[in-house]
């Protein structure tokens, strides 16, 4: 089915800095209650939509379909099964690493769990473009009720990097539950090595101690490769820091920028992570002080440190940012507003490097509820952008990288 031309039309008032933008919505092979979704971009181009079908009573199925031009292909399944793990903030996912290579992970209940969590990470590879697959890497939680999860991915020269969250020591199931939202046990930030074949080459500590269930972000750049993450630090200070792989080995944990964000307990808002020539840029949420914002930070290479962060949002943020770099050396950067209505909206703009911003852009209305949404996904296609949400089932859209002039 050809892809319609869509305006989104609010029959509400808005922010009077948030345009009404022009999207072209991309019809989905996803079915109706599709779930846990992703968005990633390959190294050649290639974009990869996955997602989590429910086929039958009580077990889902991870599919995923490419872009070709304005169409998404048909769907293929990766994988089901009656024992998966799903929810709104941890996703699988369906990673291209160049030519037919193919990553994917889906979370899947250990035997011995004692509660709603205690779920690890099962990892396959495909060399052929998804027409078969094979298990190369498992990962749980330590203890009965531990996790792994918040898996990000990213191709280098030799293989791929895959960074993910476990738990570690942790045997009680009230801290363990607590760690979606409350006072949680310790969790550690891992990243494992993949050669070209999908084979196993390590399997490091990045950071000790970090927020237990924010997503992670992964970028290659020029000589590098960026992790960036949740920390989690002495005082409950939950601020956004990154790590570089440099000569193979990972450095200390250092802030993108101290926000001061002081909250006891998980706010399930990860950063997002994107990278031109430049270097990369970064894209969170932070409620430090009481005052909700979303903020963007440009990587100095001569400093080898963030620049000062630019404020992004329109003053009512939900959070939940994405980022993609632009040619142009600026950034786009998505995220979801509450409007002065009381609606809740997905929106775009343009940020440059010295600070100045574009219009917002409203993409779409969204659900006010964080499952009902999940997590919006952006990511750069030439020179379009590539946007997907939750509206009760997956839906994406793609807006011309002009329409941030």
């Amino acid at each position: 089915m050809r892809p319609r031309p869509f305006l989104v039309l609010l029959g509400i008032s808005v922010l009077a800095t948030a345009a009404v933008a022009e999207v072209r919505l991309l019809d989905t092979p996803a079915a109706e209650k599709s779930s846990s979704y992703a968005l990633n971009a390959g190294p050649d181009g290639t974009i990869v939509l996955s997602w989590v079908d429910r086929p039958g009573e009580g077990g889902h199925a991870l599919r995923f379909a490419e872009l070709d031009g304005d169409e998404w292909g048909d769907a293929a399944t990766v994988a089901s099964g009656e024992d998966w793990f799903v929810n709104w903030i941890d996703h699988p996912a369906v990673v291209p690493l160049g030519a037919d290579r193919l990553a994917a992970h889906w979370l899947v209940h250990d035997e011995d769990r004692q509660s709603d969590y205690g779920y690890g990470i099962r990892l396959v590879f495909s060399d052929d473009r998804g027409a078969t697959w094979r298990e190369v890497f498992r990962a749980s939680g330590e203890g009965v009720d531990g996790y792994a999860g918040f898996v990000a991915y990213s191709p280098i020269a030799d293989g791929f990097e895959m960074a993910y969250l476990a738990t570690v020591g942790n045997d009680d199931a009230e801290a363990t539950a607590a760690g979606h939202g409350g006072v949680e046990p310790r969790m550690a930030l891992r990243s494992a090595r993949f050669d070209l074949n999908g084979g196993l080459k390590s399997d490091r500590e990045v950071d000790a101690d970090v927020c237990s269930c924010c997503t992670t972000a992964m970028a290659g750049a020029p000589g590098n490769l960026f992790l960036a993450f949740r920390d989690r630090r002495e005082g409950e200070f939950r601020d956004i820091s990154f790590a570089r792989l440099e000569k193979d080995r990972w450095t200390a944990s250092e802030l993108v920028h101290r926000d001061g964000w002081h909250i006891r307990g998980c706010p399930t808002n990860g950063p997002a992570l994107a990278s031109g020539e430049a270097g990369p840029a970064a894209a969170w949420f932070t409620a430090a002080g009481g005052e909700s914002r979303v903020l963007a930070a440009f990587w100095n290479s001569g400093e080898q440190r963030f620049d000062a962060p630019i404020r992004v949002d329109d003053g009512s943020p939900r959070g939940w940012a994405g980022v993609a770099t632009l040619d142009d050396g600026t950034a786009a950067v998505s995220w979801v507003e509450r409007s002065e209505a009381g609606a809740f909206e997905l929106r775009v703009r343009r940020v440059a490097r010295k600070g100045s911003i574009g219009a917002s852009q409203t993409l779409a209305l969204v659900p006010a509820g964080r499952s009902a949404l999940g997590v919006p996904k952006l990511v750069r296609s030439n020179d379009r952008l590539i946007l997907a949400w939750r509206d009760g089932r997956v839906r994406t859209a793609v807006l011309p990288g002009a329409a941030l002039d």
